[in-house]
């Protein structure tokens, strides 16, 4: 006999046969749902449609994705009324499992979860509370396990960012920042959070470590969607509800759903809001998923991606101020997919979903709750703004945990005009000019060098040389080795290399073993070179304002492979 939304009626028929096993049986039920059969038929034609898709691209377009496997569940944040449960693309396709409930089964949610950790992190009562202006190193991070092992994160793409604020972190999904956040939270207020929130079976995972925050559990796609719920309702948790009504073959009413207000919060509504506010933020998670991704359906709605070790899971949770919809692709037998991205799987699958179900509905927005001020902070280090600070955002904050010092990352240093060294008080006035500099915390030194943000001189200069037709190399030292790095993009490891120059001085030509490889104009001389291995020797010639020219003594250095310690490295995961 026909049957409509298979696995979500098979769920309600489980939870009469626990509540109501005599009458079930004895005579048969009248049972109401909250389903909605549109948005039911909506989700699996969509979904059919993006499998299909995936797996037989159009010529050209790519490999076949092996994605045979979706689940949809939609949720209203405020009752908890599954709206939709779409378990599988097709009940009765005994080749891809089909019977199986993926939105009831248990997977690995990938960076679903970053939400929460950030969410637990901004916790007021905490001794040093996060907020979507802390600044985080995303730079490569060695950690101590639970195990006493090493465990080094690294992000989607082998790419860093350097100091970055929660904002941008959580919006794009980096990966160590993550494991920054919950390492600062700590793994007992973790998974205190994750039971408070309804995942308890991360919560019973005794094996839960740092990797925890990048998908190391395992969730039900049901359960992540209540979860996400408590950030469009205030804070709340709610329990899912299936059924509105049973009436036994008498005609009486055994059961009948009624509204009652929510009580059990579990988040401060502030936070849900500032997690929103950085979910929905599009300029946020653009170094990540570009201006017009799957995330963006035409109205104010907050989403996040997560995936999994070898693509073998795909997943969108999103929501509006009315809506939780959270969207899963895979396989059920748990076999990878072939590089499916979440913007490719269901990222679409998600976005039709929302824009067809919510079409002619009034677009609303999120509501803000009393209790947050407005403070600019400098966009680099998350403090204060002083007048050398570029560029700055205003951010939300919860009373008392607005930055409280000004910004150090940008400060200004007196220069030698000639050498480009640091001024002393011997320099002379005409001979000084000043200059901004990036000064980046001790840890992100290196990443600064490679990607080529303009770090102060190391070394003072009196005045000028003591022979003013002296011309000296200053970076690289003689003979030092550096190391290639296997993880970050060759193009984004560059060496600076700097001289001291003659009085006089109208340019400056280095030479890269015999050949030149660029010019500086004007101080402080510098010039960048992508690293190459190899032996290699370093000339710089000056040309003067007469015309002639000074040439300096070579250095030596070197450039090697990286050898990495013993360590753990975990896959990516976005």
């Amino acid at each position: 006999f026909p049957i409509d939304a298979p696995h979500f009626v098979m769920a309600v028929w489980k939870q009469l046969e626990r509540t109501y096993p005599e009458q079930l049986y004895g005579g048969g039920l009248d049972v109401v749902t909250t389903v909605d059969a549109r948005w039911q038929q909506t989700a699996q034609t969509i979904v059919r449609q993006q499998l299909s898709f995936l797996n037989h691209p159009a010529p050209g377009a790519g490999v076949p994705a092996n994605a045979n496997n979706a689940a949809v569940v939609a949720m209203d944040p405020y009752t908890g009324q599954i709206l939709t449960m779409l378990g599988s693309p097709d009940y009765f396709d005994e080749t891809i499992d089909g019977a199986v409930n993926a939105a009831l089964a248990l997977r690995q949610p990938g960076s679903a979860l970053k939400p929460f950790t950030y969410a637990a992190a901004m916790n007021p009562e905490l001794a040093d509370p996060y907020t979507a202006a802390t600044m985080i190193l995303d730079v490569e991070t060695p950690f101590i396990t639970r195990k006493l092992e090493s465990y080094t994160p690294a992000n989607y793409g082998q790419v860093e960012h350097g100091p970055v604020l929660v904002r941008e972190a959580l919006a794009s999904s980096y990966n160590i920042p993550a494991v920054v956040a919950l390492e600062h939270l700590g793994l007992r207020n973790f998974v205190q959070f994750m039971e408070n929130i309804g995942l308890e079976n991360l919560a019973q995972n005794t094996d839960v470590d740092l990797s925890i925050t990048l998908g190391g559990g395992e969730v039900r796609l049901i359960d992540l969607v209540g979860a996400y719920s408590i950030f469009p309702n205030g804070g709340y948790r709610l329990q899912p509800q299936y059924i509105l009504s049973v009436t036994d073959h008498d005609g009486n009413v055994l059961y009948e759903w009624q509204q009652a207000p929510l009580t059990q919060q579990v988040l401060d509504e502030r936070i849900a809001y500032i997690i929103t506010d950085i979910l929905s933020d599009n300029n946020a998670r653009l170094p990540s998923f570009g201006l017009n991704s799957p995330l963006n359906i035409g109205r104010p709605a907050a989403a996040k991606t997560g995936t999994t070790t070898d693509f073998r899971d795909n997943w969108v949770v999103g929501y509006t101020p009315n809506l939780v919809v959270g969207v899963w692709v895979g396989n059920a037998y748990n076999t990878p997919m072939v590089e499916v991205h979440p913007e490719a799987a269901a990222g679409p699958i998600y976005h039709h979903f929302m824009r067809q179900v919510l079409l002619g509905q009034p677009e609303l927005d999120f509501q803000r709750p009393d209790g947050l001020t407005r403070t600019t902070v400098c966009s680099l280090s998350g403090m204060l703004p002083t007048v050398n600070c570029p560029h700055t955002q205003v951010e939300w904050f919860i009373p008392g945990t607005e930055p409280t010092e000004e910004d150090t990352f940008y400060q200004v240093f007196d220069i030698g005009r000639q050498t480009g060294l640091l001024a002393t008080e011997d320099t002379p006035a005409e001979d000084i000019v000043q200059q901004t500099f990036i000064v980046l915390p001790q840890e992100a030194r290196d990443w600064g060098v490679r990607n080529g943000l303009r770090q102060p001189p190391l070394g003072a200069n009196v005045s000028a040389p003591d022979d003013e037709d002296a011309l000296r190399l200053l970076e690289p030292d003689p003979y030092t080795v550096f190391e290639l790095s296997p993880i970050v993009p060759i193009q984004t490891q560059r060496l600076r290399l700097t001289v001291g120059v003659p009085e006089g001085t109208q340019q400056v030509t280095y030479y890269m073993d015999d050949v030149a490889i660029g010019t500086a104009d004007a101080a402080p001389w510098d010039l960048w070179w992508v690293l190459e291995l190899g032996d290699h020797e370093l000339v710089a010639e000056a040309v003067l304002e007469d015309g002639s020219t000074a040439r300096s003594e070579p250095i030596p250095f070197g450039v090697v492979e990286y050898d990495p310690p013993q360590s753990q490295t975990i896959p990516p995961n976005q």
